[in-house]
């Protein structure tokens, strides 16, 4: 069985009821299938073309029968032979119908394994989504993975807000309500910034980055790209004084469910009024505006990536609860 495979080919192998199809540099080929649910926006097509690797392989799980409908999904970009997912994202990982077994999983992976062997990686890399994203799947996907010898070298606490709650403020803690209070006598309002000019988004970011002694995860061609590829997706939404900002995220539509606060940033000479406690109010408000019935808030770290305990506990104080995020490692020999 080789998996050497020409560009822009499709090569298979059989699993069962399942066919295994692997495509190289070519993640729109996705289009040519049914699937059944909404991928992750890290996982669809464009996205993955706007990572901009020089290598990457979809790997598509089929029905034998027909070979038109997807169950499962999984995108490897190589670097430094080494085999990551993602590239340039928050996560990548696998999705995956539920009928999708254990054993079935188990032999998809064994495939993969070979391929990126067949390859001369040396390792793989997974960074998977918030486990509250799709608790079940999580479960599924660790157990699967570490059943094949995968490790988590990393698994972090990542804070997100259920949208379950009429109002936001029944799941503030009281300090945080006096905040918001504060916010709204003098007159604060939130809004979404439309066309957002992206060199004053990334100013002001960078700016707040900058003063707390943070490196920025991304570069201003990134955003400008996120801004006027995906403007359904990447949105940015502010706390305005009069015509000051006194606070301002930017926030990504990740899935039908899912908003992700992906970058606030403070105007720092308004620290005593806390704006982020109006900015996630209106967030809040936003997402049940919509449908989405999870606000994800991101991980709570330090400059140096270490937990930070202040940040998180200032996220519970808005009403946020605690997931796992992992990282999966396997070394191949």
């Amino acid at each position: 069985m080789s998996y050497s495979i020409p560009q822009q080919k499709v090569t298979s192998f059989p699993l069962r009821d399942y066919t295994a199809q692997v495509v190289e540099n070519n993640p729109d080929v996705l289009h040519r299938y049914h699937i059944r649910w909404a991928l992750w926006l890290f996982n669809t097509p464009l996205h993955v073309k706007h990572q901009h690797a020089a290598e990457v392989y979809t790997f598509i799980l089929t029905d034998t029968a027909t070979q038109t409908e997807v169950f499962g999904v999984f995108h490897l970009f190589i670097e430094h032979r080494q085999g990551i997912s993602p590239f340039q994202a928050s996560f990548g990982s696998f999705e995956m119908a539920e009928r999708i077994s254990h054993a079935e999983f188990g032999e998809w992976l064994t495939g993969i394994e070979l391929f990126a062997k067949e390859l001369g990686l040396s390792s793989l890399c997974i960074k998977h989504y918030p486990s509250c994203y799709n608790p079940s799947r999580t479960t599924f996907i660790r157990r699967g993975l570490t059943r094949h010898g995968f490790t988590i070298p990393s698994s972090t606490e990542n804070q997100f807000i259920p949208v379950i709650q009429d109002r936001f403020e029944e799941g503030l803690h009281a300090s945080e309500r006096r905040r918001l209070r504060k916010c709204l006598r003098a007159g604060f309002r939130f809004e979404e910034w439309l066309n957002p000019p992206a060199e004053e988004v990334y100013r002001f970011i960078e700016h707040n980055r900058q003063l707390l002694g943070y490196a920025l995860s991304f570069s201003f061609e990134q955003l400008q790209l996120w801004l006027s590829v995906f403007p359904d997706h990447f949105r940015v939404f502010c706390v305005k004084d009069g015509d000051t900002l006194a606070s301002l995220t930017l926030t990504v539509r990740v899935g039908e469910s899912v908003l992700y606060n992906f970058c606030p940033a403070d105007n720092l000479t308004y620290r005593t009024y806390s704006p982020t406690v109006l900015l996630t109010k209106g967030l809040y408000e936003e997402c049940r505006h919509k449908g989405i019935s999870l606000l994800d808030l991101g991980i709570s770290v330090n400059e140096t990536g270490a937990p930070k305990p202040s940040l998180k506990r200032f996220k519970e104080n808005l009403g946020a609860k605690n997931c796992d995020k992992y990282v999966f490692h396997k070394v191949l020999s």
